[in-house]
């Protein structure tokens, strides 16, 4: 196995870097030196010890093979022997690990600077054929070199590089053979370091606008510049591109210049999981309320197929809104087992999904009120805003989804302007239209779908897939607001926007916080009332307030409750069958328990006076009880 042992000048020789930044880096990482000394001064290191990446090290190795002469002492520790070869063979000159070496530079090079090592190599076998016939070394250089345009000395290079390599290996290490046509001056390392923070940045400047800069600086530095195609080369060779687009682009053109991953969703089956989310369209819409203003959809999908399941149309991205429009998927076509949606104020509100615990977005306190999709047994889960992957629905919102269906509907050319907005009626009904049209589309290129419509595929796996539809009390989870309610601590009454709503059910949750859902559009018809984890309590009546002076509330209250007593009377016959006496008589009759025995150490009075009767009514006690304390007192 070759040691490559390199020195300073080597090494940096081999990174295209100037000695000095070699000597600053192995002073600043405390490389070790093998402690055999060059002529001149300095040491030689061990290209393998080297604290640097696996690509530098096979630059260096490469540039050590490459400038190796017949007898030479760099590469090897046998080679510096003073007895060494003059004309190493072919299995001394070169190991399995050099050749691959050697190799993988030349790998990265250009093709036409394979296709001129190559030319080379040919030469080389010229050179050697003239040798055969008895030509010196020499005159055979020089009478190859005159017949491709090139120096005798220069052929004489090539073929030095090449004795005692095997035939295979020429164009490996004849690929960076110049012949001593390397620039004289290394260009200054504060050089790259300046355009590097030039030209990686977000405001994506050009390299020519760099370089000029890059020139006023070098003048008034000192530094050595190169041309601009070099140090751009050189910087696109040495930076990643990766790196580049995200200095320059920014995270969302830095995540394209890998490969996306692809998510199965042959995992789930129609309707088992749905993905929402909302879409602001473009043109402007006059509400029911009179209000205009681009409308808003939230649009549930389904993961499986692609298609579009519900949506509900308003004037923005609310809760309400979302939690009616889960309502209609249901109503539609049963209750989804996982939801997944953006962690956005709207979307992860508590009226939909509280109680979740991953749901970061909100104060999360330990009695929250469980939202509408934790009690329909479902999971939630969180994806990435504006993240198409993550997220399929987002994908009917670009090219040839929504918009193109809705927004560029020949039927709102010229209209859904601010001075000419379209009715809120005549634009969902296209968009009826349009989702269905989308949904029907064949020839979806998915592997789930392989040619199919949405429609095709869903309606396939549906039919085959156990469905959970909705109970009449889940149908009231979504169609009516929720409001967290606190019961008054003396009757139990709750109050939802000034109004006063009570049953008998909520007597017993005195204090407590409760949550009451209602119709917002007919407060007076009462509200159904649960606990924090989604249990029923009863539906509670509105108590409408009566004037001062009005008998006939008062007569009406005075029916209510003597209703309400005779109601409870008939559980209290029903229940109570016994009295208290009754139950008293059950008990068993109890002895009294036998006086302690007396003890025979008394307490004693010294330094006391002897209270009298008058004076002391515990003297007048008999003598029994004195026992009795005196007993108690020993028992201390």
């Amino acid at each position: 196995m070759t040691l490559f042992l390199a020195t300073v000048q080597e090494i940096a020789a081999g990174l295209g870097e100037k000695p000095r930044t070699v000597q600053r880096w192995a002073k600043k990482s405390n490389w070790p030196p093998t402690g055999e000394t060059v002529q001149g001064g300095g040491f030689r290191y061990n290209v393998d010890e080297l604290p640097l990446s696996d690509q530098e090290k096979t630059r260096i190795r490469a540039h050590l093979l490459l400038c190796v002469r017949p007898g030479s002492t760099v590469s090897t520790p046998e080679a510096a022997a003073p007895e060494a070869p003059a004309a190493p063979s072919a299995e001394s000159r070169l190991t399995d690990e050099d050749r691959e070496a050697l190799h993988a530079y030349a790998a990265q090079k250009s093709t036409k600077n394979r296709e001129g090592a190559a030319r080379k190599a040919e030469a080389v076998r010229a050179v050697e054929t003239l040798m055969a016939r008895g030509t010196g070394i020499t005159a055979a250089c020089n009478e190859v070199g005159a017949k491709i345009g090139k120096g005798g000395d220069r052929v004489r290079v090539w073929f030095e590089k090449t004795r005692g390599v095997d035939p295979g290996d020429w164009v490996a290490i004849l690929v960076d053979a110049r012949g001593g046509n390397r620039p004289k001056k290394d260009p200054s390392p504060e050089v790259y370091d300046y355009i590097k923070a030039d030209w990686l940045r977000i405001e994506r400047p050009t390299f020519q606008a760099v370089y000029e800069r890059a020139e006023r600086a070098a003048k008034a530095h000192g530094w050595e510049l190169p041309s601009l195609k070099t140090i751009k080369r050189k910087l696109e060779n040495e930076i990643p591109h990766a790196l580049i687009v995200l200095k320059r682009q920014g995270e969302d053109a830095y995540k394209k210049c890998y490969p996306a991953q692809e998510r199965d969703k042959t995992v789930f089956r129609a309707l088992e999981a749905v993905n929402g989310d909302g879409y602001t369209f473009f043109k402007y819409v006059r509400f029911e309320s009179g209000e205009v203003c681009r409308p808003t959809a939230w649009v549930w999908q389904d993961i499986y197929s692609g298609k579009i399941l519900a949506w509900r149309l308003d004037v923005s991205e609310n809760k309400d809104q979302i939690r009616l429009s889960i309502g209609d998927l249901i109503e539609r076509y049963g209750i989804p087992s996982y939801f997944l949606l953006d962690n956005t104020r709207a979307a992860a509100n508590k009226d939909v999904t509280g109680g979740v615990k991953n749901r970061y977005r909100f104060k999360i306190s330990p009695d929250e009120p469980l939202g509408l999709i934790p009690q329909l047994g479902a999971a939630v889960h969180w994806a990435t805003p504006g993240h198409g992957q993550a997220k399929p629905v987002e994908r009917c919102f670009g090219t040839g989804g929504l918009g193109e269906h809705i927004d560029k509907h020949p039927a709102f050319s010229g209209r859904g302007t601010q001075a000419n907005p379209i009715p809120v009626e005549e634009f969902d009904a296209l968009m009826a239209a349009g989702i269905a049209a989308y949904n029907a589309r064949p020839g979806r290129r998915s592997k789930v779908c392989n040619g199919k419509s949405f429609d095709e595929v869903f309606a396939e796996s549906y039919a085959k897939g156990p469905i959970r539809k909705a109970t009449r009390e889940q149908r009231a989870l979504w169609l009516l607001a929720p409001e967290p309610v606190t019961a008054n601590a003396k009757d139990g009454s709750i109050k939802i926007m000034g109004n006063r709503y009570w049953c008998d059910e909520l007597t017993r949750y005195k204090g407590k916080k409760l949550v009451a859902r209602f119709d917002p559009a007919n407060m007076h018809k009462g509200a159904i009332v649960y606990q924090l984890d989604g249990r029923r309590i009863g539906e509670a009546e509105c108590i409408l307030p009566a004037g001062f002076n009005d008998r006939n509330a008062s007569r009406e209250r005075a029916k209510q409750d003597k209703r309400r007593k005779k109601h409870l009377r008939g559980i209290e016959k029903a229940e109570i069958r016994m009295t208290a006496i009754e139950a008293s008589e059950l008990l068993p009759q109890e002895t009294p328990p036998a006086a302690p025995p007396s003890s025979k150490i008394v307490e004693g009075m010294f330094g006391k006076k002897e209270k009298s009767a008058e004076t002391d009514p515990a003297s007048a006690h008999n003598f029994e009880e004195i026992a009795e304390a005196m007993y108690l007192h020993s028992l201390k």
